[in-house]
């Protein structure tokens, strides 16, 4: 099994907390809105996490943003349709008031972790 597909079935599979929910959201916009600074693999790896967890259950937390990452996303996953581009740069800003750095970092630490 390749590290998406590990990925996409440890977050489809393990509970995960609200805030595993928030942080996942974030990243994805971060990914969408191209201000994260990672590289393509990781790019992809995460939004198969964001996608594992959305696959799960559909997530009443953000739904309205879940829908609007879902209408964005284009056949490559981690580009959105460019009428999107300006919704998921303004969704992420907003989102990211509150997002503690050292919280976001000890999640992208978990998911690394799962493919050890």
């Amino acid at each position: 099994m390749d590290d998406m597909s590990t990925a996409y079935e440890w977050a489809k599979t393990n509970e995960i907390s609200e805030q595993e929910v928030q942080y996942a959201t974030i990243l994805a916009l971060k990914i969408l809105d191209d201000s994260c600074k990672m590289d393509l693999d990781n790019y992809n790896l995460f939004m198969a996490v964001y996608d594992g967890i959305n696959d799960k259950v559909p997530c009443p937390l953000n739904k309205k943003v879940h829908e609007i990452i879902e209408l964005s996303r284009c056949d490559d996953p981690i580009i959105p349709k460019d009428e999107y581009k300006d919704i998921i740069h303004n969704l992420r800003v907003t989102m990211m008031k509150d997002m503690e750095k050292s919280v976001m970092k000890a999640y992208k630490q978990t998911i690394w972790n799962i493919l050890e």
